[in-house]
């Protein structure tokens, strides 16, 4: 049944990229996670750098969240097709077997 061994390996294949990309939005969190900056960072001689260091905050929150997010999110995603992959092979098996029992009479 090599169809079946076709999709196994392109499903295995495609999981392996979902878990190097969630180790690379793993990354980018932790990085993100230490881009903090004080309020005097964006002191421009008025008080509304306290407005710009707000937005700033806010943005780097949500980018931290959203790669948080990802790298979980990919991880699972990657697990995911791992199971699949599995599931197939395993039916696949099954499957033989079976017919090997048919025919083998």
């Amino acid at each position: 049944m090599s169809q079946v061994t076709v999709i196994t390996d392109a499903l295995r294949r495609e999981s392996s990229k979902w878990g190097h990309l969630s180790d690379q939005a793993a990354s980018i969190k932790v990085s993100v996670d230490g881009l903090g900056l004080t309020s005097l960072t964006f002191y421009v001689g008025e008080p509304s750098n306290l407005a710009y260091s707000q937005a700033y905050d806010a943005f780097q929150a949500l980018m931290s969240t959203v790669m948080g997010g990802a790298a979980t999110e990919f991880g699972q995603v990657a697990t995911a097709l791992l199971k699949i992959a599995d599931a197939y092979d395993d039916a696949d098996a099954v499957v033989e077997v079976d017919l090997n029992a048919v025919y083998s009479v």
